[in-house]
């Protein structure tokens, strides 16, 4: 037995020591085809350094053997030595047998540092080598997908389909076709992709996006299938809790939400999107308390909780508890200053409580954000009309009336201030 292979066994009993003298030992006395066959086999098991030690060694030996240049830039670009990985890429020209394996290889580095512009480039030239290779087909569909391109990757994944392949490299080129198809909004192909897999080898990921596909067709029973399979095989996964309790809403079952939310903050307590969307179904149960203790709970949580802080300033405001939204948006001043939302909401209250000034000043200073907004409009003109400010009502009722032409109760304000004018 070579040393070579007395290293592989060490290193699949677990003796990781032995295994590396035994490597040591090769490097000294094995021939060269069994250090190459070595090399590859310790990559395949992830023992890099072992093998990036010897390719270094056949190199020297070798120096025009592209295979090895092309062996060891794929370790250096897991290892994101990604200049010395280039470096030996570019040695091999054009002419090699080995030229096609480089291009794959380069456009492997190129995706990995996102210059998927130069990525696609040596992709496409590869293409043009091998037009019915598999490898560069799958290579150029993930690519596309990757960046979005869906309608580019879906010809390179029904091609891959349409000669036989069903899974490439451990993916299903169904479900990918699929995830493509809803990329570009075909969601009625999307389905029918995803329907020729059997949900139980579906990942929780593309169940998800399968389950997302019929909300989109408005196939909630269907939908509620798909995810009472996710949630019962895989019970933490958290966003599948935002898409049961869409669904739940959709269905009006409030309650369900409620307790699918609550379920899913037990798994995962920093899910913003849960507290909000737990909120927003117990309000619909007219259970304000509980509405707003989610988002409570959800505000000492989040770190980013500023949408949550301004959905409780909206509670507030729908309860009329003004001064506890106050107390909320002046806690809260420093994170939400940049947020126009949050003065809007503070001059409904501050306009509430009789604190005329400030509401103005307050709502004229997001004036430019909401000029077209219609309902703040009509707040602006409801806080001037407390204010001695004629010349700033008259300009909010016209702009609000550009809006809303048919508010009777405005064009009869409007006319009152015309009438102001001409006395």
């Amino acid at each position: 037995m070579s040393f070579s292979e007395k290293a592989l066994t060490a290193y699949s009993s677990g003796d990781v020591l032995q295994a590396q003298d035994f490597v040591h030992q090769a490097l000294k006395q094995d021939n060269d085809d069994e250090l190459f066959s070595l090399a590859e086999n310790l990559t395949a098991i992830g023992i890099t350094d072992a093998a990036k030690t010897i390719y270094k060694q056949l190199l020297q030996k070798y120096p025009k053997e592209d295979i090895l240049k092309i062996d060891l830039a794929e370790i250096l670009i897991s290892d994101n030595k990604i200049d010395q990985a280039t470096d030996l890429l570019e040695q091999v020209s054009p002419e090699s047998s080995d030229y096609l394996s480089a291009l794959l290889v380069s456009a492997d580095l190129y995706q990995t540092i996102g210059l998927y512009e130069v990525s696609e480039q040596k992709l496409q030239t590869a293409l043009k080598l091998a037009p019915t290779e598999p490898v560069i087909q799958f290579a150029l569909a993930e690519l596309y997908f990757v960046e979005n391109k869906f309608a580019q990757a879906e010809v390179f994944y029904e091609k891959l389909i349409n000669q036989g392949q069903k899974n490439f490299s451990g993916i299903s080129l169904i479900q990918r076709l699929a995830s493509a198809y809803a990329g570009e909004g075909k969601y009625e192909q999307a389905a029918q992709e995803y329907q020729l897999v059997p949900l139980e080898t579906m990942t929780a990921d593309n169940q998800a996006n399968y389950a997302t596909v019929e909300i989109e067709l408005k196939n909630f029973s269907t939908a509620q299938k798909i995810l009472d399979n996710l949630l019962t095989t895989t019970p933490d996964y958290s966003a599948g809790y935002n898409l049961a309790v869409k669904v739940a809403i959709q269905q009006q079952d409030y309650q369900l939400a409620v307790k699918q939310a609550q379920i899913g903050l037990g798994y995962d307590p920093f899910n913003q999107e849960l507290y909000q969307l737990g909120s927003q179904a117990a309000l619909k149960t007219g259970n304000f308390q509980q509405a707003k203790d989610l988002l409570i709970q959800g505000i000492e949580q989040v770190a980013d909780n500023s949408k949550l802080i301004i959905s409780l300033s909206n509670l507030y405001l729908q309860i009329e508890d003004h001064q506890a939204n106050l107390d909320l948006l002046n806690k809260y001043h420093q994170e939400l200053a940049d947020q126009p939302r949050f003065y809007w909401n503070l001059a409904r209250s501050e306009n509430a409580l009789e604190q005329f000034d400030q509401a103005l000043k307050d709502m004229l200073n997001v004036y430019q954000q909401y000029q077209d907004n219609a309902f703040y409009l009509k707040d602006l003109i409801n806080i001037l009309r407390q204010k001695s400010q004629p010349q700033l009502l008259q300009a909010a009722t016209k702009r609000y009336l550009q809006l809303v032409p048919n508010d009777e109760e405005i064009n009869e304000l409007e006319q009152e201030l015309s009438d102001l004018d001409d006395n």
